[in-house]
C-alpha cells in the first residue's frame, strides 16, 4: 500500500509496506535521520539502503538497480539495517562490521514479524 496519511497527533507516515510503516524521520541518539527514498542513488551503484551519518539521513530504495521490484519484508528489514548502523556509529562507536549489523537486522526483522505484528 502506498500513500500519505496523517493521523491527528501524528507525524506524516508513509506507508510502502503492507504492515510495517517507515515514517519521513527517525530519532535515534537524539539525531533526527531523515528517511529518504532515492532509487537512482543507491540501485545505479547495487545498493539498497544507506545510512549518512554526517548529514542524518538515511536512503532507500524499492527496487534493485531500478528494475527488480523489492518485497515488503526486504524493504523493512534494510530500514532496520540502517536503523542499527545509526545505533552503531551513535552508541557503540561503529564497532559492528557490516556482517554483524545484517544478522542482528534480520533476526530483529523476524523478531517485530513474528511478535508484534509489525
Amino acid at each position: 500500500m502506498q500513500g500519505k496519511v496523517k493521523r491527528k497527533g501524528q507525524p506524516l507516515v508513509r506507508h510502502y509496506t503492507n504492515n510495517m510503516k517507515i515514517p519521513k524521520k527517525i530519532k535515534v541518539a537524539g539525531h533526527i535521520y531523515k528517511i529518504k527514498w532515492d532509487d537512482k542513488r543507491l540501485s545505479d551503484d547495487g545498493y539498497v539502503g544507506e545510512s549518512d551519518h554526517h548529514l542524518d539521513m538515511i536512503y532507500l530504495c524499492r527496487y534493485f538497480k531500478r528494475e527488480q521490484p523489492r518485497t515488503d519484508s526486504e524493504i523493512e528489514e534494510t530500514f532496520i539495517h540502517e536503523i542499527l548502523h545509526a545505533i552503531d556509529v551513535n552508541y557503540n562507536n561503529h564497532a559492528l562490521s557490516e556482517k554483524e549489523v545484517t544478522r542482528l537486522a534480520v533476526g530483529l526483522h523476524q523478531v517485530l514479524k513474528d511478535n508484534f505484528n509489525l
